[in-house]
């Protein structure tokens, strides 16, 4: 890995933030910021290194014309030539215009797994009410990365959003399963523990505050595991505090999933809500082949981990409470729906009669299978 400084002359100045592309195995995130010095400044840091003059001439064929001072953070993960300039000319354009709109695929329907984090979080708002709380310019990233030889992300994984849903005031939670696969560190499981605990606050004064949680992630962050896992218990103390006043909904579109402590916290939310293409389970696929066995668990067998953890297994089950196709558009109007109902009476994370009884019914001499499962979890628990 290695970090590297460039400068640039420069007239004018940009005057807002712009920030594309994510800390992901072959892109980059790239932020321009406004400065007072008449220059372009460019701070690197790239898990490649000797790759110096390679970034030089980039840089030289990109900013030989007239370019607004500014002040660049690159954040890159082994990205080739190709798409740094790609990423160059996307964040250039972004200067005096707004990013396009997520449009409709041939189908008709507008992609969510397709969006990042932020974007999924913009949609579920109203318009024109998303703000975003700690973002980019904070450069909130964690500490533990850089010594451990590791690319970090501006925003550490971890997007906040205060807005509206359906007129009500409204935060908005999102991982970014691009960067560490979404796994949970100090820094973003401690955004995440305090917009909860904030909605907390609002909800015992008597502003409730609507919470929903966009999760695609692994679990805790191996590299600060110790951190993560205690942000990860301020969650999920977070979250059943907060099911006595509001509606914790949780929404898993895929592809990372959710797994790990963070399974735990999907199964603390008073609703989830999941698409055919997310799964959810306490163990990932790889650790369960490692631990068990390719014979019992094999990892690299997709419909075989789908019919046991995706979200149409997970729906029949009992384990989750709406399944949706990958609609932008069904997804925001099941989440304001819920916000819209009463508190459910119980939460299934609750029902523990219910599931002990299951358990006892269960023939713990015979292999599990995905039809094994549904038979005995087909009445399931809801949160109805």
């Amino acid at each position: 890995m290695e970090q590297l400084h460039f400068s640039y002359k420069a007239q004018d100045v940009i005057n807002r933030m712009v920030r594309v592309g994510n800390v992901g195995s072959g892109d980059l995130e790239i932020l321009f910021e406004p400065t007072e010095n008449a220059q372009i400044d460019i701070n690197l840091i790239t898990s490649v290194d000797n790759r110096q003059p390679l970034w030089q001439a980039i840089f030289d064929r990109q900013f030989a014309n007239t370019t607004p001072a500014m002040r660049i953070t690159i954040n890159d993960f082994g990205a080739t030539p190709g798409v740094i300039g790609l990423r160059l000319i996307q964040a250039l354009e972004q200067i005096n215009s707004q990013p396009a709109a997520a449009v409709a695929n041939p189908l008709g329907t507008i992609s969510f797994i397709e969006m990042g984090a932020r974007d999924r979080a913009k949609f579920i708002l109203d318009d024109g009410s998303f703000r975003e709380v700690l973002g980019n310019e904070y450069h909130s990233f964690s500490p533990w990365l850089l010594p451990q030889g590791i690319v970090p992300q501006t925003d550490d994984g971890c997007v906040v959003v205060k807005g509206e849903i359906d007129g009500k005031p409204s935060v908005v939670i999102g991982i970014d399963g691009t960067f560490q696969g979404g796994a949970i560190g100090e820094i973003s499981g401690a955004k995440m523990a305090a917009a909860l605990e904030l909605a907390l606050q609002d909800a015992k004064a008597g502003k409730p505050t609507q919470v929903v949680l966009l999760l695609e992630t692994g679990g805790v962050r191996l590299q600060e595991a110790n951190l993560g896992l205690a942000a990860i218990a301020d969650i999920h103390a977070g979250i059943i505090a907060l099911r006595e006043y509001v509606p914790v909904i949780c929404v898993i579109a895929g592809t990372v999933g959710c797994f790990g402590g963070m399974s735990i916290a999907a199964g603390l939310c008073s609703k989830l809500i999941l698409t055919r293409e997310a799964r959810l389970g306490l163990n990932g696929p790889q650790v369960i082949e490692q631990e068990a066995g390719i014979a019992e668990y094999d990892s690299r067998n997709r419909p075989f981990i789908w019919s046991f953890t995706g979200g149409e297994a997970r729906f029949a089950t009992g384990f989750a409470d709406v399944f949706v196709d990958d609609n932008a558009e069904q997804i925001r109007s099941e989440v304001t729906n819920i916000i819209n109902q009463p508190l459910p009476a119980t939460v299934r994370c609750e029902q523990v009669e219910q599931f002990l009884s299951v358990f006892a019914e269960m023939d713990k001499q015979q292999q599990a299978s995905p039809e094994l499962v549904r038979h005995y979890f087909a009445k399931g628990a809801s949160n109805e």
